[in-house]
């Protein structure tokens, strides 16, 4: 029994049907992505109606996201997840019908972008709690490493093959085959059998006082709120250079064309696929909070290479580092869910979308604002140098311990470093 459990997460059948209609589910936001880019260009807009669509669908999502945490601890992640997937499919089908009947305005389409954020406020912190509760410990890093590349491996599958149906076939079927998407995600969801939480003594509360109690417990455990900061640090100083400064460090400094520009953008979601695939053969003695902080340094190190203006060396540059971040990733997430009770896990980690998504418009922002007075090769410096500090704030924190322990959340335990 024991030889076949390495091999056994596939046959795990409720792994099996999470990972499926969630790869579908991510597919499909592919298409929504690039179908909102045509469906705004033929309406007629521009670069303010593009922005307008984006913030419709990130700020609910914030707004909600850490108040969501605590609905996914008093219910259920897979009743959330479901859930939240026939919402988004309700959504996507009032698209179609308004796009059908050409009575789309641009107020209707924001309305639908912050509903289908709304949903996601809530999808988020439950897509990343339910894991535990489908697999034993054993199998929890492979697990993690298979459901975090599903987004990953959606950036190469999702637009490319959406701007070929699209092209083809119309915005319409781009957002058919989204809501489909999301359908079939939501049929999966319901199937699965998962670990029910122990939620009596919340619903005897009020969701207030838990959010305020979740808080209080996560910042009041010192490896968390570490963990944190550096997720925090991390995102402002990846995110924005990566999104905005690289397509315009490409096509100015580096002078590249279209296809080879695709190639730069794609390497850094390349190698974070192969980093969560390559956790498998870490030695558990590495998987430590302590690792995670000091693949940030090497991240930082790394990403000051892409400073230097040569093709080659960047896309070799950002892959390290997509390689490092996917690795990073999972023994974060792997290290949360195996040490935060079950029914406090959907709070914990509506925290950690929190610092990853709130990191996004403060970097974009922060990145815009650098490039428009100091060259583009010294905003990845930059960036290297925030890398290279969250990294050592975790690793100083870390080595106060001198055993290498940080207590855990809720009790005396404690966890590996």
């Amino acid at each position: 029994m024991k030889s076949s459990v390495k091999h056994s997460l596939f046959a795990n059948r409720n792994f099996s049907l999470f990972f499926f209609g969630q790869s579908l589910s991510t597919i499909g936001d592919g298409f929504q992505q690039i179908a909102i880019i045509y469906l705004i260009f033929d309406m007629g807009g521009r670069g303010s109606e593009m922005a307008f669509s984006q913030l419709s669908l990130f700020l609910p999502r914030i707004i909600i996201l850490l108040l969501a945490g605590v609905v996914v601890d008093r219910l259920n992640a897979k009743q959330i997840i479901w859930i939240t997937d026939l919402f988004r499919f309700a959504i996507i089908s009032i698209l179609v019908l308004l796009l059908s009947f050409d009575s789309l305005t641009f107020l209707l389409l924001y309305i639908l972008l912050s509903l289908s954020g709304l949903a996601s406020g809530f999808f988020y912190p439950a897509f990343n709690s339910i894991v535990p509760s489908l697999v034993e410990v054993a199998e929890l890093e492979r697990a993690n490493a298979w459901v975090q590349s599903i987004s990953q491996t959606a950036i190469f599958i999702g637009p490319p093959l959406a701007g070929v149906v699209i092209s083809n076939f119309g915005v319409t079927t781009g957002f058919i085959i989204n809501g489909l998407s999301y359908l079939i995600a939501c049929l999966t969801g319901i199937l699965i059998k998962n670990k029910e939480n122990i939620v009596d003594k919340m619903k005897e509360s009020h969701i207030i006082k838990d959010f305020l109690d979740g808080f209080q417990q996560v910042w009041n455990a010192k490896w968390l709120r570490t963990i944190l900061v550096v997720n925090l640090l991390g995102g402002l100083a990846v995110v924005g250079p990566l999104q905005i400064i690289l397509p315009l460090y490409s096509k100015e400094v580096l002078k590249i064309g279209t296809s080879q520009m695709g190639i730069v953008m794609a390497a850094f979601g390349i190698g974070s696929v192969l980093g969560m695939m390559m956790i498998s053969k870490l030695k558990t003695k590495y998987k430590t909070l302590r690792m995670f902080y000091i693949l940030e340094i090497f991240q930082g190190i790394i990403l000051c290479f892409v400073a230097i203006p040569s093709l080659i060396i960047v896309i070799f540059a950002i892959g390290i580092v997509g390689i490092l971040n996917g690795i990073a990733s999972i023994i974060m997430i792997s290290k949360i869910q195996s040490n935060v009770p079950l029914n406090n896990l959907g709070r914990t980690m509506s925290f950690v979308s929190l610092a990853s998504f709130g990191a996004v418009p403060i970097s974009q922002l922060l990145s815009g604002w650098l490039s428009g007075f100091i060259p583009l090769n010294v905003v990845f410096i930059f960036s290297s140098g925030l890398l290279l500090i969250s990294g050592l704030f975790g690793v100083i924190v870390s080595k106060r311990n001198s055993t290498d322990k940080a207590k855990r959340l809720y009790d005396n335990e404690t966890i590996e470093g």
